[in-house]
């Protein structure tokens, strides 16, 4: 019996991983299925509702919604920000558009690894970006609507580029800036 369970866990997962590798640009939802999934994710971040240690699961498809909302500068707060729980750090507050541009890297990143661990599906710690001062210093931007601007604008230049295509995944929309995720 044990060595049945385990010969189909053993397919279960080779038939997994070649799947995760095909990259198709085939996506199981329709673009307005997954324009009305990021609204109520969007919506859930706003409330606060979503959950501290499961990262939201965002996948291709829902990147052009998230994108627009990227635009968003408003700022949540008093709720939970959702963040990786490998992070020591608690952000109190974050902008709507910040936290969307972090999903399209969850995303993308998703898109890269499909089989990784629950924990290995957060795109960074939290959802603001970082760069290094003259000094090598680290410097954060949390809030910052000029810095969100530029994020955004990598991102869509990258999401034009990639005209759609699941092999763009393995590009870093944030490589030709000065910024990374934290």
């Amino acid at each position: 019996m044990k060595q049945i369970f385990l010969f189909s866990f053993l397919l279960l997962m080779l038939t997994g991983a070649c799947n995760g590798l095909e990259m198709n640009d085939v996506d199981l939802q329709s673009d307005e299925q997954a324009a009305q999934y990021v609204d109520e994710l969007m919506q859930s971040f706003r409330d606060g509702t979503l959950s501290d240690f499961k990262c939201p699961d965002v996948r291709w498809q829902h990147i052009p919604r998230l994108l627009e909302y990227g635009k968003a500068t408003e700022i949540i707060s008093d709720v939970r920000i959702p963040s990786n729980p490998i992070s020591s750090f608690m952000l109190l507050e974050c902008s709507e558009g910040m936290f969307a541009l972090w999903m399209v890297e969850a995303a993308r990143i998703y898109t890269l690894n499909p089989l990784e661990s629950v924990l290995d599906r957060w795109p960074s710690q939290n959802p603001f970006v970082q760069s290094f001062d003259e000094d090598g210093t680290i410097v954060w931007f949390v809030n910052n609507p000029t810095v969100q601007q530029e994020v955004l604008d990598a991102y869509v230049s990258w999401w034009k580029t990639s005209e759609g295509k699941k092999s763009a995944a393995a590009k870093d929309p944030l490589e030709k800036t000065i910024y990374m995720w934290h």
